[in-house]
């Protein structure tokens, strides 16, 4: 589709996408030009975007979502730490050895990087567990007050901005025939906006499960917070 401008009797100039096959006249296409729907564009931001009351809402129940998943996990973590020092104990140990010329140096260096290993391994795990429960938690909490924001932001930005929020927001913008926008919520915004039409309740579980929408392109079964934790991707915004 290529962009083409056609200026009415009065001046008026309107934007339109046309097939490009056509307008070469290299193609057989019988498709119309369809006008640029920039307003439907614009006037979708202000169907997603949430009150503050809102914004506090959902914000609680993230939190607790969050808190739940790492409560499990707490021994966990306390047994990643307690392998981490015992390692370290043991290469103080062990270099200590040496130095007395109790182990000879070919020992202490296969010792030792077994050591490495492990505590590579723990740090590993431990970094997961920091990234999935402090980086989810914050990126879930950014995207929430995107969205508290969302019509005004897009309302005051330019074009390039406002592509890079069509990008970060929805995964398809498609107009109808008839110039009505059928959007396409990107994650994590679609289960946000899922989540702000449904009540919150004080005894209801604060990790749940839900299927995903017909309109919503991803996974059939989407939580809060995954199994594999929520990882952030890199920020378009």
């Amino acid at each position: 589709m290529l962009l083409d401008f056609a200026t009415n009797p009065r001046g008026t100039t309107y934007a339109y996408f046309v097939c490009s096959g056509r307008a070469a006249k290299k193609t057989s296409c019988t498709r119309r030009a369809v006008p640029v729907a920039e307003r439907l564009v614009a006037d979708s931001y202000a169907s997603i975007t949430i009150s503050d009351d809102t914004y506090r809402d959902l914000a609680k129940r993230v939190d607790a979502a969050f808190d739940k998943r790492m409560a499990g996990r707490d021994q966990e973590i306390a047994d990643l730490m307690a392998n981490r020092a015992k390692l370290e104990s043991e290469s103080d140990k062990l270099l200590a050895a040496h130095f007395a010329d109790a182990i000879d140096l070919p020992t202490l260096k296969r010792h030792q990087d077994r050591i490495r290993a492990g505590l590579s391994d723990v740090n590993q795990r431990l970094a997961e567990h920091d990234e999935h429960h402090t980086g989810g938690r914050a990126f879930l909490h950014d995207s929430l007050r995107l969205l508290t924001d969302a019509h005004r932001a897009y309302a005051r930005s330019g074009d390039a901005d406002r592509r890079l929020a069509n990008q970060a927001f929805y995964t398809r913008l498609d107009i109808t025939d008839d110039e009505q926008l059928r959007p396409r919520l990107a994650e994590p915004f679609a289960t946000i906006i899922r989540e702000s039409k449904t009540p919150s309740d004080e005894g209801e579980e604060p990790l749940r499960e839900h299927t995903t929408s017909f309109d919503v392109a991803c996974s059939r079964k989407t939580l809060w917070v995954g199994a594999d934790g929520l990882e952030p991707p890199t920020s378009c915004l």
